[in-house]
């Protein structure tokens, strides 16, 4: 991808595989190119999907993106829904199945961010997180409440009352 105002940065000097070339429509612009990102796998939230893999993204995220350049794509949703109903499902970024590997029904699935229109940022929670991500031992114990103790999501949430 061409990036051209990283032309004369750092980039330049620390990501040798960064390139700066003439720009093919202006020459006399020097252009970056930087090679693909290729993630191993993405965990990516839906608002909808259908139980093909095809999502319904929000469109102000770049998840889309991100499942296009990754080898494997696991998605949690709102709900599944069919095809016709994913069409009515709101505004949104449609991702073919093709580049989903599995897929899940998952009801608050992207706690403790938020999913636009649906839920908002659970602020106390995620402050919690920071709190306890400046300690080993804190964090251990944030990961044994919230990680590995409850059984399932629905134990997860319930913990949140």
């Amino acid at each position: 991808m061409a990036v051209p105002g990283h032309v004369g940065s750092d980039y330049e000097r620390l990501r040798p595989e960064f390139k700066v070339i003439p720009n093919p429509y202006d020459p006399a612009q020097p252009v970056m190119i930087v090679p693909a990102i290729r993630c191993d796998a993405a965990l990516i939230h839906a608002l909808a999907a259908t139980p093909d893999g095809t999502l319904l993204l929000d469109h102000m995220e770049d998840d889309a993106l991100l499942a296009q350049a990754s080898r494997v794509v696991i998605a949690s949703a709102e709900r599944i829904v069919t095809r016709d109903e994913l069409g009515r499902a709101g505004e949104g970024v449609v991702l073919e199945g093709i580049h989903v590997t599995a897929v899940v029904e998952l009801p608050r699935g992207a706690h403790p961010t938020f999913v636009r229109g649906l839920y908002a940022v659970d602020a106390a929670h995620l402050s919690e997180y920071v709190v306890a991500a400046r300690d080993d031992e804190a964090f251990r114990d944030y990961l044994a409440r919230y990680v590995h103790g409850p059984k399932d999501h629905a134990a997860y949430l319930a913990l949140l009352t």
